[in-house]
């Protein structure tokens, strides 16, 4: 499928609550153990995948807020999910900018 694929694809092992704006992960996924260490590098592919569907779901929270709900719902009732701590400034949620 490659870069084709539907977005659900995509963002697996992650799933995005939008109610709380947070990323949870598929804890039966194998990878689950090597993703969360590599959070702690802003440069490993996890944190990567993790940006960009911050990235993509910023957009989809503009123009498909009831995907996003779906898509959530269905994780929920199929996988077993652990929230992701933000770890990175790109994935927190109402980030205040401090005055100067």
């Amino acid at each position: 499928m490659g870069v084709d694929k539907p977005f659900g694809c995509t963002l697996y092992p992650l799933s995005y609550n939008p109610k709380n704006k947070s990323f949870y992960f598929d804890t039966d996924c194998p990878l689950m153990d090597a993703y969360m260490h590599e959070l702690k590098d802003a440069n490993s592919d996890a944190s990567l995948h993790l940006n960009t569907m911050h990235n993509s779901i910023k957009r989809l929270e503009k123009a498909d807020p009831q995907f996003l709900q779906r898509n959530h719902e269905i994780d929920v009732g199929y996988f077993e999910l652990k929230k992701i701590p933000a770890l990175h400034s790109t994935t927190r949620q109402n980030k205040k900018k401090s005055p100067l």
